[in-house]
């Protein structure tokens, strides 16, 4: 069996050689998260811009027809008058590539790999090191090779001008270093490719540098512990993999002095089926006293920009929850959701501050995110600042009460407010929401919502759903924190199904 290998195969291999297995045999078991969905497309936008550099440029077979792209490449190469090539077709000793720009110059070509990342990382030189070696053995001369990446601090000036979005990084000197590995990893993975399905433990591979989309399967095939080791909190790979190779894959098996003092807490929880809850201190509940204020904020961000004044992969808020309970118990909403196609964070801003008042505490489920968002917007506003930055002070928050003083097995190790609320309040499960469940749901949601050809009733659908996602982490805020407010007494250490 003859098998071609292209560039993204053997990068598969790289990451696992299950991986390249499963691309080239059964393609049809891979699933990509929404993660990978938005990154591929952030990759495929940021290309189509680093193209524009080059007015004179060249797209060889944008059909992906690839014998009609080798055929094109050879016929421009040869030309007289050169011109900048992109999508440029080779191949050799088995292996096909698509070089994303190549340019010429006085003496060979330059060739750049376009990223949507902001910093060229140890992976893009392997995926420079294989077009870069595969030229040079058709035949090419290549002068030159970098990395096109995306400078986070360019300011986007409107207009679709995107003149110094991307920056060059030369790495001639690595991928000089790498390129005599190429063809062992070549053998090795047309081996791999022709073999029958590789062995392989899951392990830190499998989501470095991505995550792979064959998971779910190379789960299905391990073996299945009722209370697997993965739920240990904070349990670092090397601890891992060395319980693993002690042939430790539940809990239950783990000696109990090597699990630190919170991993031992889940465990016994876990093992004996009950929940662990320790109530409050005095000092803990000052925090809270007040006017309380339940906040959270959804975002989005743009590898290219696309409202002006901001930069790549800047987070602008867009919509904000908050669960207002006075000193007498009495609970409120307000809520703000900005879907117009223009940059919402001054009206976030602006609105935030019309709610939160000048004091009592406001209560966020893990305060970095908020804090940060806040500060960006007193760095962007300076009118705005001194109100703003008045509100870090005011910010508690309740994860790491919760991670402290709450734990149910269901939770699986996790204290996130998808997974505490569930245990503590079943009734209010995000899975029984619609459309939107999650922040990459909500972030969908967002771009749907604001794209010109979104119709006005599937916009407000979608307006609706994005509001009962946000509504619900502040009121999982409430329903946590008043929780935790109980004597222990009322709390049963029975860990019933939630």
């Amino acid at each position: 069996m003859t098998i071609r290998l292209s560039k993204s195969k053997l990068i598969a291999f790289r990451q696992c050689p299950k991986r390249l297995w499963l691309e080239v045999h059964r393609p049809d078991l891979r699933t990509d998260d929404s993660t990978a969905t938005r990154r591929f497309a952030a990759g495929h936008h940021v290309g189509e811009l680093a193209r524009t550099q080059y007015a004179d440029g060249i797209l060889i077979a944008p059909d992906n027809n690839l014998s009609k792209a080798l055929k094109e490449t050879q016929y421009w190469l040869a030309q007289p008058q050169r011109r900048p090539l992109f999508e440029a077709t080779f191949e050799a000793v088995g292996i096909l590539i698509r070089a994303d720009l190549l340019v010429p110059m006085k003496a060979g070509w330059h060739m750049a790999e376009v990223k949507s990342s902001t910093q060229v990382k140890p992976y893009h030189l392997e995926d420079m090191a294989i077009p870069s070696w595969v030229t040079k053995q058709a035949g090419l001369a290549l002068a030159k090779t970098s990395v096109q990446v995306i400078d986070r601090q360019w300011v986007y000036p409107g207009s679709n001008h995107y003149t110094g979005l991307l920056r060059n990084e030369a790495v001639d000197e690595q991928v000089t270093a790498i390129a005599p590995l190429v063809p062992q990893w070549l053998q090795s993975a047309k081996q791999i490719a022709g073999g029958l399905e590789p062995e392989v433990k899951m392990g830190k591979q499998c989501n470095d540098p991505f995550a792979c989309g064959f998971q779910t399967y190379c789960e299905s095939l391990s073996v299945r512990a009722e209370f697997p080791i993965s739920w240990l909190p904070n349990l670092h790979y090397k601890k891992r993999e060395k319980f693993e190779a002690s042939g430790f894959l539940d809990m239950s098996e783990v000696p109990i002095e090597e699990l630190t003092p919170k991993q031992q807490r889940v465990r016994n929880a876990t093992l004996n089926s009950e929940q662990f809850f320790e109530p409050l201190s005095p000092s803990e509940e000052k925090k809270f006293a007040g006017k309380r204020y339940y906040l959270d904020f959804e975002t989005i961000n743009f590898a290219v920009p696309i409202w002006e004044g901001t930069r790549p992969y800047q987070q602008i808020p867009f919509q904000w929850s908050c669960h207002i309970e006075d000193p007498e118990g009495t609970l409120s909403q307000k809520a703000f959701l900005d879907l117009s196609d223009s940059d919402p964070s001054r009206r976030f801003a602006e609105s935030l501050l019309s709610v939160l008042g000048k004091r009592g505490p406001i209560i966020v489920y893990n305060q970095s995110f908020e804090k940060r968002i806040i500060q960006e917007l007193a760095e962007r506003y300076a009118d705005l600042a001194p109100s703003l930055e008045a509100l870090l002070d005011r910010v508690v928050d309740l994860l790491p009460v919760a991670n402290e003083h709450y734990y149910h097995p269901s939770m699986r190790g996790s204290w996130s407010i998808k997974a505490v609320l569930p245990a503590i309040a079943p009734e209010l499960d995000y899975a029984n929401l619609e459309d939107v469940t999650d922040g990459g749901g909500a972030q969908e949601a967002y771009l749907e919502a604001i794209d010109s050809n979104c119709a006005a009733e599937r916009q407000r659908k979608l307006s609706q759903s994005l509001e009962a996602y946000c509504g619900r982490d502040t009121l999982a805020m409430v329903k946590v924190f008043h929780f935790l407010l109980a004597p222990a007494s009322s709390i049963s250490t029975t860990a019933r199904a939630p």
